[in-house]
């Protein structure tokens, strides 16, 4: 799974939310993959459950918005969340 993050107009929470509303909607629809829509919404609801993003917007100025970085959502080899900003790879998950 990947999911490339625009982070133009708003932060990454606000992205992830539209990307999880998004998610949900095209879940429901007739003939579309439900398996991958699961993954989708898993690793969403998880993120956002458990990230702590005042502290991800102040350490990492990119995912505050106005920003043309490269940020994906992605899972490592071992099936961990992470986010790339620009390939360097960050835990959105880890407490400060």
């Amino acid at each position: 799974m990947k999911l490339e993050l625009n982070l133009r107009k708003h932060c990454v929470e606000t992205e992830l939310k539209r990307l999880y509303n998004q998610s949900l909607t095209e879940y429901f629809k007739p003939g579309s993959n439900w398996e991958q829509f699961e993954k989708i919404i898993d690793v969403l609801k998880t993120v956002l459950e458990n990230s702590n993003f005042g502290n991800l917007r102040g350490t990492y100025p990119e995912l505050a918005g106005k920003s043309e970085a490269n940020i994906v959502l992605t899972t490592d080899r071992k099936d961990h969340v992470v986010i790339l900003i620009n390939g360097i790879e960050i835990n959105p998950m880890q407490k400060p």
